[in-house]
């Protein structure tokens, strides 16, 4: 059927390249319906002047478009600033003048508003920066990713920021737009209909509202939001800072077509002509947008960038005006096809990313609830089941958990799990009941860190649970040992987290939800995650290297250990302090690569264990896993390839495993290698225990085994008596 087209409008944005009268004129007559005073880029002192302007080239209506609640750059000592990957800056109020270490934020007190451990994105994702700690008035933070920051750009926080509707810049500009009777207000962030009600509220009479949806919260609050404005605009840019960018095509789809039910009219922004700030004439793939957007329902478009700061101002207008009219004179088909792309990142293992977090002020006879005191390892445990690490487990296993892993290697459920996950304890330590909940508690100290619901007590052969696990009952093997010492009890049951313990601190430290977000934000499927308890060798570098281009990959995804380790393996710090140099270095290019260590500890399980840290991995939002060739061994237990060897038993686990030989260095090919070909006796083995042997027995670190640079700086820690390269365990 025909669709009537005459009510679209055109809004544009007026800037330096159009606030010019006779360029207004222009814009006017080649079609603009509504003209646009951005206020996130117009000072209060200036606001009089520019709606002057405005009217003196055109009698069309003139619109005030809101800062409203987000948060924003302020500004910068050369209008910009640099930052780079790893480095530590500072997040400060927008009375500072930024630079390259000190990032202002407007209309917050960072120290105020953020919190330990908040990813920051900046500018349009540009830069990732993680909030490490909060002194006083200090917000110290580490940037994920480097780049450049603009003054006055976006800022996105990774949970739900409480901003005011309406900046102090805002409401000063609407008392001075109500005395000029301006009848049109754009209202900035919309998150809820309460916001639309307090706009109304300011204006001594009736004014048109357009709420602008580009946030999560305005999405999620469409419909009340609409019901309460005259109008919507979609704000593609900002929107997709909030929501994956491949989604932004059917978010607008799924808004135009809430508001079509509602009656209500729905304008799109950002990036209808962007080629046309700089060139005569738009893509192709412009003009189909635009032309999709319309054929879709859209009843007006607005030119931001194009007619603020773009060379061609009026073209752009005459451009929109010109599909509109082709628009005008074409039979819609309902049933056009919408081909929009969607981003997935794998999914997290048994189909949802765990997440099991509790107040304490939720906890029902939180004071009355007995305490178990368990230790560093078991909490390590606590929080990676809570923040989805070992997603679909929701707690401590019982019996038929445990029993189904070491029989079938899967859940009772049929999801493949390789590793038991146990809360053990001896009898004369059980002072609570099942059925009932308990808090967990450090083996020092009074705080309490999670919530569990009991929801077994069994006492368990451990014999022959060690025999059916570790596949020997003999004590030296580590493994064996530990289960045996810890108890002949099982304590299943889901588990809540209140509080991370301390030494889960670290700017380091990334959960899967945050990772997954980076992974998305990048258009990141194909991830390379790569588990190690060293500090990086040239074999690894070989490996790493190999994989990433097996895979195809997008990324590498560091993940070291970091959790208690033996006497003499590396500690975390100079584990960390390799990759980063490595990372700066550029050493990955052009592959880009994340370190998000892995806080836990060896189970000794061998090729069982194998497996776990690939699912591990998987919830991370890693694709690919690389296995070498004695992943996670212990000692000689188990066959040199049983680790590789378990992948094919357990069948598909949605991480495709990348299985290496042991890398060397040969002195035939002059290179790390793999399987060169050449005989044995030119290989030169490399390995981390090379490393530590030649640290302790203050020997130079052959080149063969690692770069000099990272030798030199370990060698330079292991001098220093203040740092501890090494752990000091059993």
């Amino acid at each position: 059927m025909e669709k009537n087209y005459s009510k679209i409008k055109i809004l544009a944005t007026v800037g330096p390249a159009s606030i010019e009268k006779s360029v207004l004129e222009r814009m006017d007559s080649a079609g603009v319906d509504i003209f646009r005073i951005n206020l996130s880029h117009t000072k209060v002192a200036d606001f009089l002047a520019v709606l002057k302007k405005i009217r003196a080239g055109t009698k069309k209506i003139v619109c005030v478009d809101s800062e409203g609640a987000q948060i924003r750059t302020g500004t910068f000592k050369k209008g910009h600033a640099t930052v780079k990957k790893q480095e530590v800056i500072f997040l400060v109020g927008a009375n500072y003048l930024g630079d390259a270490k000190h990032i202002p934020l407007y209309p917050i007190q960072p120290e105020r508003v953020l919190q330990e451990g908040d990813i920051i994105y900046l500018d349009f994702h540009r830069v990732i920066i993680k909030v490490v700690e909060i002194t006083g008035k200090t917000v110290k933070a580490i940037v994920l990713e480097g780049g450049q920051v603009g003054s006055n750009k976006g800022v996105n926080v990774n949970r739900a920021i409480d901003l005011p509707a309406f900046t102090k810049k805002d409401l000063q500009i609407f008392r001075m737009a109500a005395r000029q009777k301006v009848t049109h207000v754009a209202l900035s962030f919309a998150l809820k209909k309460e916001d639309v009600q307090q706009l109304r509220k300011l204006f001594p009479y009736k004014v048109f509202v357009i709420s602008k949806i580009e946030c999560k919260s305005g999405v999620e609050h469409l419909v009340e939001i609409a019901k309460a404005s005259d109008a919507l605009l979609i704000d593609r840019g900002d929107l997709s800072r909030d929501i994956p960018l491949q989604k932004i095509g059917l978010a607008q789809k799924h808004i135009l077509e809430t508001a079509k039910t509602l009656k209500k009219p729905v304008y799109v922004a950002t990036n209808l002509l962007e080629t046309m700030m700089v060139n005569f004439q738009p893509t192709r793939a412009e003009i189909n947008d635009i032309t999709n957007t319309l054929l879709a329902g859209a009843e007006g478009l607005v030119l931001a960038a194009e007619t603020a700061i773009g060379k061609h101002p009026v073209e752009s207008v005459k451009m929109v005006q010109g599909i509109i009219d082709e628009v005008e004179r074409y039979q819609e088909n309902p049933n056009y096809l919408d081909s929009v792309y969607e981003h997935r990142v794998i999914e997290p293992h048994g189909g949802k990313l765990v997440q099991q977090f509790i107040h304490k002020k939720d906890v029902k006879d939180f004071s009355k609830l007995p305490k178990l005191r368990v230790s560093n390892n078991l909490l390590l445990d606590v929080v990676q089941i809570a923040e989805g690490v070992y997603s679909p487990l929701e707690g401590f296993m019982d019996y038929q958990h445990l029993m189904s892993v070491l029989d079938e290697y899967r859940l009772p459920s049929g999801v493949v799990w390789t590793l038991p996950i146990l809360l053990q304890l001896p009898a004369e330590k059980i002072n609570f009941k099942q059925g009932g909940h308990i808090l967990l508690q450090a083996e020092a100290g009074s705080d309490v860190y999670a919530l569990m619901e009991v929801s077994e007590i069994k006492k368990v052969d451990q014999q022959a649970t060690a025999q059916k696990w570790f596949g020997t009952v003999g004590q030296n093997h580590p493994g064996v040992k530990r289960f045996l010492d810890s108890g002949d009890h099982i304590i299943g049951g889901k588990i809540w987290l209140m509080k991370k313990p301390p030494f889960f601190a670290g700017h380091a430290n990334l959960t899967p939800r945050q990772t997954r977000e980076i992974f998305r934000n990048f258009n990141w499927k194909r991830i390379v995650g790569f588990h190690t308890r060293n500090v990086i060798h040239r074999g690894h570098e070989h490996i790493q290297k190999e994989a990433l281009k097996r895979a195809g990959a997008d990324a590498l995804f560091i993940s070291p250990v970091i959790g208690p380790k033996k006497k003499n393996d590396f500690k975390a710090k100079p584990i960390l302090a390799a990759y980063n140099l490595m990372i700066q270095s550029g050493y990955y290019a052009p592959y880009p690569a994340v370190i998000g260590p892995f806080a836990t500890y060896s189970r000794y399980s061998g090729p069982r264990e194998a497996v776990f840290t690939a699912l591990c991995r998987k919830n991370f939002g890693c694709s690919h896993f690389v296995i070498g060739r004695d992943h996670t061994g212990v000692g000689n237990f188990y066959a040199p390839n049983a680790s590789q060897e378990i992948f094919q038993k357990v069948g598909d686990i949605g991480i495709q495993p990348l299985m290496f030989g042991e890398a060397y260095w040969c002195n035939a090919c002059g290179t790390t290698a793999v399987d060169c070909g050449h005989a044995e006796n030119k290989r030169m083995k490399i390995s981390g225990t090379l490393a530590r042997t030649s640290l302790l027995e203050n020997k130079k670190i052959p080149e063969y085994v690692m770069r000099k640079e990272i030798s030199d700086m370990l060698f330079a820690m292991y001098k220093n008596p203040k740092e501890k390269l090494f752990e000091e365990g059993n």
